[in-house]
């Protein structure tokens, strides 16, 4: 027998892809919703906000006036308004410190009572000078005036004075420098001629002439009276201090400052000299607690220098035991000059043997002391 041939069942496929294709537009219509936003859909409502400006006042807001100023009413006519009061100057600063010299020094004197020093106290002469003079250097010396535009028209005090003759002092210098113990040599050549003198000093330290100076000048009734004098310190220029008589000024070539000349003036250099002259003249002037007021012109100003005598000493020298006057200048409290020690013995014609110079404190407080160790006459 023959086999019969079927047809093949296709019909199960056919169902099983309607099956898978129903599932894929399920699918599909699912994401579609998720994904696209119909129409008529509900969506989130925006809020708008309208801003609106407040109303006008129904009246205005009225602002503060300042009251009007009520005019003061008039004082009496009997009340007078005082005076403006005028600001007063105002005072500039010295450009240098103020001097000794600014203020007199009122102190009485041993035997009389007398002002601020002032010139000599004069007397007759035949020479019209008013001052009595042997041409050898003997006369009547008066304190010399208070230094600047205020020195004193008052006679001062009045002195006898005799110049010692010439002669040649050496003397052993020590002292410090800058705190350190110094030594060297000195000399001091005093020349009287009669109507002239002449002092020249030098001191050494190893071989440096650490000052050298000179005063020359006239011998009358003040004693000595100077005309020039020059100073030199160390390594600086030497600067001159000028008494001219023809315009009776005493000036400096290291400043502008000026003073009258008025006759008993002395310098640096002289001022020794001048004190010897006094104790010639008349010893019984140098006594315990005596003052001798001299006005000292330095290199670039002067002032009056009160000279106080301390008393009699007995020193020992280089050149022996001497008995002598000790004479000190002493500087006022906060002074930046120098403390002079001056011995005069009497017995050597009141020659200057002991000189000692010592800084105040405020300028180290060096010191340079000089003993006298040797002395030689000199031809007027």
């Amino acid at each position: 027998m023959s086999e019969v041939s079927h047809p093949p069942r296709r019909w199960p496929r056919l169902l099983l892809l309607i099956a898978l294709s129903l599932a894929l537009h399920a699918l599909l219509v699912d994401w579609g919703r998720r994904q696209i936003i119909l129409p008529g859909a509900t969506q989130e409502q925006a809020m708008t906000v309208e801003l609106r400006p407040l109303p006008p006042p129904e009246q205005p807001v009225a602002l503060p006036v300042p009251r009007p100023t009520q005019p003061r009413a008039a004082k009496p006519a009997s009340r007078q308004a005082a005076p403006a009061r005028r600001s007063e100057p105002s005072i500039e600063p010295p450009d240098e410190p103020i001097r000794e010299t600014v203020e007199p020094i009122y102190t009485p004197a041993p035997e009389a009572p007398h002002s601020a020093p002032a010139t000599a106290t004069a007397t007759a002469s035949d020479d019209g000078t008013g001052k009595t003079s042997d041409g050898k250097g003997q006369g009547t010396a008066g304190a010399a005036a208070e230094g600047g535009q205020a020195q004193s028209d008052a006679p001062g005090k009045s002195y006898q004075t005799s110049a010692p003759p010439s002669v040649l002092l050496r003397y052993d210098a020590t002292g410090t420098k800058d705190g350190r113990a110094s030594y060297g040599r000195g000399s001091i050549a005093w020349r009287n001629d009669g109507p002239h003198y002449s002092v020249e000093g030098k001191a050494k330290v190893l071989v440096f002439t650490v000052l050298n100076f000179t005063s020359q000048g006239d011998l009358d009734g003040n004693g000595l009276s100077p005309e020039l004098y020059t100073e030199q310190t160390g390594f600086k220029s030497a600067t001159n201090t000028h008494f001219n008589r023809e315009r009776n000024v005493v000036s400096f070539s290291a400043s502008t400052t000026t003073y009258p000349r008025r006759g008993g003036e002395q310098d640096r250099g002289s001022v020794i000299w001048q004190l010897a002259a006094i104790g010639r003249g008349d010893p019984a002037q140098f006594r315990a607690g005596a003052v001798i007021d001299m006005f000292v012109a330095g290199v670039r100003d002067g002032e009056v220098w009160r000279m106080q005598v301390q008393g009699e000493e007995d020193v020992t020298l280089p050149i022996g035991q001497l008995h002598t006057w000790h004479v000190v200048r002493m500087p006022k409290p906060g002074s930046y000059d120098d403390r002079v020690d001056i011995w005069l013995a009497p017995q050597h014609e009141w020659y200057p043997v002991r000189v000692r110079y010592t800084e105040p404190p405020s300028r180290g407080g060096d010191f340079i002391d000089l003993s006298l160790s040797g002395m030689e006459a000199l031809p007027p």
